[in-house]
């Protein structure tokens, strides 16, 4: 039998992601369906003593008939409400980071581990840039991924994102959700694109193409009886994100390039702009370029070196006079 205090405790938290989160409907209720597993997980023992639990959240998991993917999942919705249960609720201090660390998907820590910090590089960004197209698809996707790389955009705001809300000139992007742009908890801001000339000039190509053919949308509607661009497309429609990510991977396939997910090329830019930020006023400019709420939560992202990196960073101190900017940062960080 489900503990009632429990469930109200789910409900508080639900009503908090709402609020204050500010969770759509959708994703409300994805955030419901999978912290239903850990009511029946508990069942009437008060998650003031789950830690101690056994079987564990993760081995209850792995007994059922779930794939790994949807386990990832409810893992870490149990981890993101264990985390705000022992922060914002009395008598939860059992709760401990030592503990949270366990919710995770069975092998999930090895594999964090054995992977490495996949983004897409500048090298790899400027052969994609310079790959060849034959269709309209085809530069529109190259295009896009460009965008991508150089904005560091969502594709959930991109592929909503009305030309209105893009100047070149200016390279400025109007992610307004007043303009249609579905952005991440709906934050509003206005966000720059880097200032490489190369790579730019494959966004300025279709940005010229899509507006002489009258698009609304910058990831321009393509009609599939003429194979032309759509200009009578007004709305977004549902599955626009995944049909980026499907022409992403054939074309790539086709000009023999490695595949990337849309938001690994939002990594690409924030590591190559933290790699090049020189100032603490650039770090934090790059932290809100990503629409972050703290240069934090930038750094615990995306400030992951490679082993080269590492190396390098490491065989030249002692030889630099950052101190002071050091100091800051941990100040920022803190």
């Amino acid at each position: 039998m489900i503990n009632r205090e429990n469930w109200l405790l789910v409900r508080r938290y639900l009503e908090y992601r709402q609020d204050v989160d500010l969770l759509g409907s959708a994703s409300l209720r994805l955030e419901k369906t999978w912290l239903s597993h850990v009511l029946i997980w508990a069942d009437s023992l008060s998650f003031e003593r789950v830690p101690a639990h056994r079987p564990t959240f993760p081995q209850y998991l792995q007994a059922r008939d779930l794939s790994p993917v949807y386990i990832s999942h409810v893992t870490r919705a149990a981890r993101r409400f264990f985390f705000w249960l022992s922060k914002h609720r009395r008598g939860f201090s059992v709760i401990s980071a030592a503990w949270l660390d366990t919710l995770r998907a069975p092998g999930a820590r090895a594999r964090s581990e054995d992977r490495s910090h996949e983004f897409v590089s500048y090298a790899e960004i400027c052969a994609i840039a310079s790959a060849p197209v034959q269709t309209i698809r085809e530069r529109r996707i190259r295009a896009s991924a460009v965008f991508w790389w150089l904005s560091g955009i969502r594709v959930g705001a991109f592929v909503s994102l009305p030309v209105s809300a893009v100047d070149l000139d200016k390279l400025t992007v109007k992610q307004h959700p007043k303009m249609g742009v579905k952005t991440k908890f709906k934050k509003h801001a206005t966000t720059f694109l880097l200032d490489i000339p190369d790579l730019l000039g494959v966004v300025r190509s279709w940005d010229e193409e899509i507006r002489a053919a009258g698009s609304r949308f910058w990831f321009a509607s393509v009609s599939p009886e003429t194979g032309m661009i759509d200009p009578s497309v007004f709305e977004v429609g549902q599955h626009r994100g995944i049909r980026a990510s499907k022409d992403l991977r054939c074309w790539l396939a086709r000009v023999g390039l490695p595949y990337h997910s849309p938001h690994k090329f939002r990594h690409g830019h924030a590591v190559y702009a933290i790699k090049n930020a020189r100032t603490i006023s650039a770090l934090k400019a790059i932290s809100q370029n990503l629409m972050h709420s703290s240069l934090k939560i930038t750094d615990g992202v995306y400030g992951v070196l490679s082993d080269l990196d590492v190396q390098s960073e490491i065989s030249s101190l002692g030889k630099k006079q950052d101190d002071d900017l050091i100091q800051k940062l941990r100040e920022l960080l803190k």
